[in-house]
Parts: structure tokens; sequence; C-alpha cells
């Protein structure tokens, strides 16, 4: 597989798993279950160069709803994939 192919299937994967989230949390009030999840992710790490003052974290809220969006997207990739000639 080449690397274009690469990109472009983590791009729609990860355009499945926001677009799962949003609509878990859409949906949060009619089916709960949508929107529980798992957060995972690091604390806030800081750099401090007493004239720059650097500060990383990163946070991912894997949700029920987040999953079927990229079970969801990964169909879709697939199909898209098995029509090209």
């Amino acid at each position: 597989m080449n690397r274009r192919r690469w990109i472009g299937n983590f791009f729609i994967i990860l355009a499945g798993g926001v677009i799962g989230a949003i609509i878990g949390h859409v949906l949060k009030d009619i089916v709960p279950i949508l929107d529980k999840g798992l957060k995972v992710g690091t604390d806030q790490l800081s750099l401090n160069l007493y004239l720059i003052d650097v500060s990383f974290s990163i946070h991912v809220n894997i949700t029920l709803c987040a999953i079927i969006g990229i079970l969801i997207a990964v169909l879709i990739a697939d199909i898209g994939r098995r029509r090209k000639p």
C-alpha cells in the first residue's frame, strides 16, 4: 500500500471517529450510552526556557459512537478501494 493511500485512509478513519463522537454527543439525551466512554491522555507537560513557556497535552475520548463511526468509515474506505480497478 503506498503512502498516499495510507494518508487517505488515516483521514477517513479520523473523520469517521470525529463525526461519530459528534453524533454521540448530540444524541446523549436520547441514548445516553452512546456518549459514555474512556478518556485517555497525558497530563500537561511544560517546558520553561525563561523566554518561552511551552505546554503540551493530548487527550482522546473514546466513546461507543466514535467506535461505530470508525467502523463505518473503515467499511466505506474498503468499499471505495474495491470499486477502483
